[in-house]
């Protein structure tokens, strides 16, 4: 059976947040390719490809206009303490392993088959199958994108 397409209005109504934030939320998922989008009767969002193809860190680097935790990760630094600074390293690190930590979870490991986030969400309860979520990490050397 496919999915069934949920409107904007439903989304803005279940977690009460504002229909125009969630807009341009959406127009910028559909625009990266995350999710899909109908405006016609019958229309509405789906992703647009299976969750276990949408990972976490690519999601927060197509989403997030910058990473840069620090003025001095740009490249017209005005800092005086930028030639010797080991801050912006250390920083760099943390940012590059939180990255990392993203990049071993996709959606589906977030979702997958939890029976407490089914109830949480309304969803019928043929689809609550009782399961832990199970993060899966690729083997070393083959990371997600």
């Amino acid at each position: 059976m496919p999915e069934r397409r949920i409107t904007i209005k439903e989304v803005a109504e279940r977690f009460d947040i504002s229909r125009s934030h969630l807009m341009k939320i959406v127009t910028e998922l559909v625009a990266k390719g995350f999710v899909d989008g109908a405006r016609c009767k019958g229309g509405g969002l789906r992703l647009a490809r299976a969750s276990s193809e949408i990972g976490l860190g690519n999601v927060v680097r197509q989403l997030e206009p910058s990473l840069a935790l620090v003025e001095c990760f740009g490249t017209q630094s005005h800092c005086l303490l930028d030639p010797a600074c080991r801050l912006k390293g250390a920083l760099d690190g943390a940012l590059q392993a939180f990255l990392a930590a993203l990049d071993r979870v996709s959606l589906a490991d977030l979702v997958g088959s939890d029976a407490r986030l089914h109830e949480a969400l309304g969803l019928q309860a043929a689809a609550r199958a009782i399961a832990p979520i199970t993060i899966v990490r690729p083997p070393a050397g083959r990371e997600r994108r």
